[in-house]
């Protein structure tokens, strides 16, 4: 913490588990640094299983305990949940615009985390949309005459700093977060989320059933999504031209301008054909 000014850091996704298994680590690793980190999850995620014997109300409150403890897993803060059906968050993307306009003001957020909504084959709409709306959200936050009734509940204008987004994104990464020392807490979050874990079983214990897991099959399963986690690491941080991380989450950072993307030159060196500067390593 000496010497550093502690940034509040806002990933925005779509449901409760997508954090985790792109950016977990990096995350568990700022907030071991001293910045605040703030999640805001944008539906309820209650179309998140292949069971029948649940309701979408009880799939959402199980999953939003899950959210909740895979952020303190990683020492963020209580995640913000805003409860839009989960598989049309497209239609709600007026409504979401505003809600991360509001929290990005609240929370006076300096780094915004979030999908790549430009991604090339991303057949997720809520990803999408999310991404979307939380890159807008980023950009017009520091406008005043936008959403005035902000401003009579107090709340100022911001300007977050950058936009990263997660991989896989359209544009190679230009920032490749070591994550040796947070591996293993990304995998303890993304544990937490047991509903989601079950889902995959069949893929790392054939014939299991995921209703009716015995001791030895659930074993099997949170050692097979250990597995999975580490050896994802291990390719993203074939990123890192310079291979000094060994383990890694990569992101694309965007600085952020009043209203537009400050990306002008490098947008202009990537016409160009220029060579790509390798990533920063952190």
């Amino acid at each position: 913490m000496r010497g550093m000014t502690p940034m509040t850091i806002v990933i925005v996704f779509a449901h409760p588990d997508d954090s985790e298994f792109f950016a977990a680590g990096t995350l568990a690793k700022w907030a071991r640094a001293g910045h605040i980190v703030q999640a805001i999850c944008s539906t309820d995620g209650a179309l998140g299983t292949m069971r029948r014997d649940v309701t979408r109300k009880e799939l959402a409150a199980l999953r939003a305990s899950e959210l909740a403890r895979a952020m303190e897993t990683i020492g963020a803060r209580p995640p913000i949940l805003l409860g839009f059906p989960d598989g049309d968050l497209r239609r709600h993307g007026d409504a979401l615009f505003e809600r991360l306009v509001y929290w990005l003001r609240k929370l006076k957020a300096d780094r915004v985390v979030t999908f790549d909504p430009w991604r090339q084959y991303e057949i997720h709409p809520d990803h999408i949309e999310a991404g979307r709306r939380a890159s807008e959200a980023a950009v017009f936050s520091c406008f005043p005459l936008l959403f005035p009734l902000h401003l009579e509940e107090g709340l100022e204008p911001v300007q977050p700093k950058e936009v990263w987004y997660m991989t896989p994104s359209q544009h190679r990464p230009n920032r490749v977060v070591d994550i040796r020392e947070t591996l293993a807490t990304k995998i303890a979050a993304l544990l937490c989320h047991e509903s989601q874990v079950e889902m995959l079983a069949a893929w790392f214990v054939p014939g299991a059933d995921p209703r009716n897991l015995s001791t030895a099959e659930r074993a099997k399963l949170e050692g097979g999504a250990s597995d999975f986690l580490r050896k994802m690491a291990g390719g993203v941080a074939q990123a890192d031209v310079a291979k000094t991380a060994q383990l890694a989450e990569a992101f694309y950072a965007l600085q952020v301008g009043p209203g537009h993307f400050d990306n002008y030159q490098e947008m202009f060196l990537d016409m160009a054909g220029a060579p790509p500067k390798p990533p920063e390593v952190s």
